[in-house]
């Protein structure tokens, strides 16, 4: 993995992102907050749930070990998430631009929420968040589908297809 293709796979995800949060524009909000009984309940807890995940990811990256947890009930709507998310999206950019093939190689250590110390490489920690963003998007297209809306397709080649290097 390089640096390179890691912006790309980050701006990727970005456009992915920015997908779905459009998509969920259309919905009112109680189907927006609505349980659906999958893991994080409703689309805008899955959303606040990546949000949440990136946000901290982005922060042990940085040396942080942060303990606490987003609550939905901060982000009422969908333009309050996009906005928090561009906040974290536009220091991760330049976090990357900075980023170096030796130190996307070296290892970083943090603290999870149970106390544990973890150590991995900066390649492997942002692969995993990279695939858990797309795992929990992939749920908000179904939950997208079972309220009768049509969700955006966020295949990579859809990205590519549209500009995205």
């Amino acid at each position: 993995m390089t640096t390179g293709e890691i912006r790309t796979l980050f701006s990727f995800n970005r456009w992915a992102n920015d997908s779905l949060l459009a998509a969920c524009r259309a919905l009112s909000h109680d189907e927006f907050t609505r349980d659906l009984h999958t893991s994080y309940h409703s689309v805008r807890g899955t959303l606040v749930h990546i949000l949440w995940a990136e946000w901290l990811w982005f922060a042990r990256w940085r040396g942080e070990s942060p303990m606490s947890v987003h609550d939905e009930n901060d982000f009422p709507d969908v333009n309050t998430i996009e906005r928090e998310w561009h906040k974290v999206d536009d220091e991760r950019r330049e976090f990357l631009a900075a980023l170096t093939d030796q130190r996307l190689a070296e290892t970083f250590a943090y603290v999870n929420r149970q106390g544990e110390r973890w150590e991995y490489s900066y390649a492997q920690a942002m692969q995993h968040l990279l695939n858990h963003s797309t795992y929990h998007r992939g749920q908000i297209v179904t939950l997208l589908r079972q309220l009768g809306k049509t969700p955006p397709t966020t295949d990579f080649l859809n990205y590519v297809d549209e500009g995205g290097r």
